[in-house]
């Protein structure tokens, strides 16, 4: 390299070294003629979708709508001195089995602990929707 040639900066690693001409930085002609691949050029980015396809979209737009309806489906509940996990099991879901009061306990346990009896008065919860296997047929 001579004392008039710029080193790469590391992009465009096939790319000779820029030449300097009176303070004016040039490219390399083979720069210049820079095709994209069929798969690239047929790549359209839009700042407002990120780049995904229609179908991609769609995909994301029910699967948020999905997380609303979800959302929306729990119901939050402030524990009193009155309450069991049965009781609400029975008021939510018209069952006090174990498998409904464990799944009001186990959705809370983050906030609870680690033992269903740690709750305490005034603690607020969610009573989560009941899951397809738990349905009654």
């Amino acid at each position: 390299m001579t004392d008039d040639m710029v080193p790469d900066s590391g992009v465009g690693e096939n790319q000779p070294p820029r030449q300097r001409e009176d303070d004016e930085i040039t490219i390399s002609e083979s720069a210049t003629e820079y095709q994209p691949s069929e798969e690239q050029a047929n790549v359209t980015l839009s700042p407002m979708d990120g780049g995904m396809s229609d179908a991609e979209m769609m995909a994301l737009a029910e699967s948020e709508r999905r997380a609303e309806l979800a959302r929306a489906a729990v119901i939050r509940h402030v524990w009193t001195s009155e309450d069991t996990y049965a009781s609400l099991a029975q008021k939510y879901y018209g069952s006090f089995q174990e498998p409904y009061w464990r799944l009001i306990y186990e959705h809370n346990k983050a906030i609870i602990g680690n033992h269903p009896n740690a709750i305490r008065e005034g603690l607020e919860i969610e009573i989560p929707p009941l899951p397809d296997e738990l349905k009654k047929k």
